[in-house]
């Protein structure tokens, strides 16, 4: 039988999302943003941590992507101003550090993937991160007055 789990399983999301990919290298960032265009999500983009910062807060974002060379550069400092926010996006950090690992369980990223990271890849972390993410909605079901719940 064909469950809701099993279609998370499979990579399918149920919800699309902004997305802000922080990512110094363009074609990089290029084949990421026409991936998660293509699973339709928004893509905004930010060079550098001081430029995703104000992105950040202007609210709006559902996840960010964070891929670090040197995750000890900014990586930290940003993930702390990004919690301190009231209803803070989740945080996927990618690096092919080897100390990241240990820097995504410190800032508390939701997900952590390891470089190199291919498109289809990020497209299914996030799908499933947003998808674990949003509220299970309630609705009601007018002639009979039941409830039913849609994740």
């Amino acid at each position: 039988m064909l469950t809701t789990q099993t279609l998370r399983d499979l990579g399918y999301c149920f919800y699309v999302g902004s997305i802000l990919l922080v990512e110094s290298d363009q074609e990089t960032c290029d084949g990421w943003s026409v991936a998660l265009t293509k699973a339709g999500h928004s893509v905004l983009r930010a060079i550098t941590m001081r430029e995703a910062l104000p992105a950040i807060r202007d609210g709006g974002i559902d996840v960010v992507v964070i891929d670090a060379y040197d995750p000890t550069r900014g990586v930290v400092e940003l993930a702390r101003a990004v919690s301190a926010l009231p209803d803070s996006p989740p945080l996927i950090l990618i690096s092919g550090s080897p100390s990241a690992p240990e820097i995504s369980a410190r800032i508390g990223a939701a997900t952590f993937l390891p470089k190199p990271c291919e498109p289809a890849e990020l497209v299914h972390a996030i799908g499933r991160l947003i998808t674990d993410h949003r509220p299970v909605q309630v609705f009601e079901d007018e002639p009979t007055g039941s409830t039913r719940q849609y994740s």
